[in-house]
């Protein structure tokens, strides 16, 4: 109901809801807000919110793992080598014989623009990890099991800096599960596959021993691969050591690393190493986009190196500090509860300062 007033020559007009107005009003209003407090998703084409992002039961990216991905982050909220994972996944696409449907300028516009739509979400000592996931799409009606479009994917996930935050400071511990990294010769390990359960079995045999180990893969000959989310290096002799590309990911971490050792003075090189050589490493750490580089304490429960983090750890963990304008550590740590997180402060500043 509307009423005019007349008030020194001025209409003022007042508008009365009735109680069903007032509560569909009520209704749009939570909509709205709850629209801005949640995070878009980019899903065929469109950008919707992440509570209506949905996939069909007959993708084959559900039931049969069939897709690939690729994932990115940002450091103080920019992206960090975009372009280099966008072109590592067409390459995963271009080996599975996936049609995306979009150029790799589109993607990465694409995945752009979703964080843009969402950087208002994170706090000040929050980061993305950007996924782009593509599978082959939804299972034909016709029985052609290879035809169709694409189902491609853009989200974002706040960083659970918990997760590894510790590890800066007291390193992690890695053991070498039974399950043995699959072959290149039956899939190929420089492309990013969907279908992790091979990395997940490996996990569950690391925490069966420990609930906070993290598994060191073998490939079928015994010699080190990868663990189920990271590249591992070790340090023999001032050198840093890692395995061969043949059995494990082409980390764009791991390319990173390496150009800033090339920087540092410190040599790298590629080879077969087995747990023999780590357990006489100097040192020891894995690489991988949201934690970069995480110190290693032990594998199967034998000590590597005589400090978390060793020297060329550390040098590393600085430089990659500068390249990102962002401390990595810190930022880390500062996703700890009060007490705990004051504690690590102190027994890294004096790290540090070592």
């Amino acid at each position: 109901m509307i009423k005019a007033h007349h008030l020194t020559g001025i209409f003022i007009f007042r508008y009365r809801f009735s109680h069903t107005e007032a509560h569909r009003f009520n209704l749009l209003f939570q909509e709205e807000t709850k629209m801005m407090d949640e995070k878009l998703v980019y899903l065929n084409g469109s950008f919707v919110p992440e509570s209506e992002a949905k996939v069909s039961v007959l993708d084959y990216g559900f039931n049969a793992g069939d897709g690939v991905y690729d994932v990115t982050r940002t450091f103080g909220h920019r992206p960090f080598k975009l372009r280099e994972h966008t072109q590592r996944l067409y390459r995963s696409l271009t080996y599975t014989r996936i049609e995306c449907g979009l150029l790799i300028d589109e993607m990465e516009k694409a995945t752009l623009e979703l964080l843009d739509r969402n950087k208002h979400l994170l706090g000040e000592n929050d980061d993305f990890a950007m996924w782009q996931v593509v599978s082959r799409g939804v299972r034909p009606s016709s029985g052609k099991r290879l035809s169709g479009s694409a189902t491609v994917a853009i989200y974002c996930l706040t960083i659970n800096f918990r997760e590894f935050a510790r590890y800066y400071v007291e390193g992690a511990m890695l053991v070498v599960p039974s399950t043995r990294r699959i072959p290149p010769q039956c899939l190929e390990s420089k492309a990013k596959i969907t279908n992790k359960m091979n990395h997940i079995i490996a996990t569950f045999e690391a925490k069966q021993v420990d609930p906070n180990c993290i598994p060191l893969m073998l490939d079928i000959d015994g010699n080190i691969s990868e663990s189920n989310a990271h590249n591992f290096f070790l340090v023999l002799n001032g050198t840093i050591c890692t395995p061969i590309k043949k059995n494990v990911l082409g980390g764009i971490t791991r390319e990173t690393i390496s150009s800033i050792a090339g920087e540092l003075g410190i040599e790298v090189v590629e080879g077969e190493f087995t747990p023999y050589d780590v357990y006489s490493a100097e040192e020891a750490f894995l690489a991988s986009t949201s934690p970069s580089i995480v110190p290693v304490k032990s594998l199967n429960g034998v000590g590597i190196g005589k400090e978390i983090p060793g020297p060329i750890t550390l040098r590393l963990i600085e430089a990659w500090n500068k390249l990102v304008k962002v401390d990595i550590v810190r930022q880390a740590l500062s996703h700890l509860d009060g007490q705990e997180r004051e504690q690590f402060f102190k027994v890294w500043e004096k790290r540090q300062a070592a």
